[in-house]
């Protein structure tokens, strides 16, 4: 039987070569210092860089690698498909940009105990920093849409919550393991908070300091269609979130 306080992180991959095995070495530390039962999950969206070449000569047997050759790029069916995969009793997902620092993690590690379903990592409470404050950079117009998009669910759906597009979390398996997340792309956070939120999970927020992505090109902003795409679904999500929350249907 696992071990209760054991965790598996998963990390969907697209080109991320210039930086992958420093944030690989830097999970693996987050856990092997505290001698915790970890497991790291590749999963690679058919990256063409490099990437689980470099990857495979890691020598950790923590390291599983699953590669998504032939298939639609989706982020979503990349973290399903990780989820599936896990084996320990915690499952963490993140960002594989170093955009989620991963020293992050010792504080999952350290509320485990506090009785919580799910800690999520949020870019709006007043604690935390996002990148382009701290490098003085411009925002771009996947921040826009994001500081909008979560004001409006904050709204409508839980005012106790403030970061419905986070990305970066740690919850039990025993209850993600009957959720298939569904989404276009963040759109899938929305729906899997308030469905937590709706079933009375004990769930905490707390603040991290957002980087900027270590290397490479980002996947998140994209064009401006991709963005409207983006807005769609997000939208799409809150709607059927509002109407889920208002009627009490189930998910």
């Amino acid at each position: 039987m696992n071990n209760e306080n054991s965790y598996s992180v998963i990390l969907p991959t697209l080109n991320e070569v210039g930086h992958i095995n420093s944030l690989i070495k830097d999970i693996s530390n987050n856990f092997e210092k505290f001698n915790i039962e970890y497991e790291i999950i590749i999963v690679d969206d058919n990256s063409i860089d490099g990437t689980v070449e470099k990857i495979s000569k890691i020598k950790n047997p923590s390291i599983i690698i699953n590669k998504r050759k032939g298939k639609k790029k989706s982020l979503v069916d990349s973290l399903n498909e990780g989820i599936n995969l896990a084996n320990k009793n915690n499952i963490i997902w993140m960002d594989a940009d170093y955009s989620h620092p991963p020293n992050y993690i010792e504080q999952f590690i350290k509320l485990k105990n506090n009785n919580l379903d799910l800690i999520v990592c949020s870019r709006f409470l007043k604690e935390s920093t996002r990148y382009y404050n701290t490098q003085k950079k411009n925002k771009a117009g996947i921040d826009f849409l994001s500081n909008f998009l979560n004001k409006i669910c904050k709204i409508f759906l839980f005012s106790d919550f403030t970061d419905y597009t986070s990305g970066f979390i740690c919850i039990k398996k025993k209850i993600i393991k009957n959720i298939k997340l569904n989404g276009y792309y963040g759109d899938y956070f929305i729906t899997l908070i308030t469905r937590c939120k709706l079933a009375n999970y004990n769930v905490l927020e707390i603040p991290f300091e957002e980087k900027e992505r270590a290397s490479g090109k980002s996947k998140t902003t994209g064009s401006k269609i991709s963005l409207i795409i983006k807005c769609f679904f997000y939208l799409i999500a809150l709607n059927k979130c509002i109407f889920k929350k208002i009627f009490k249907v189930s998910f």
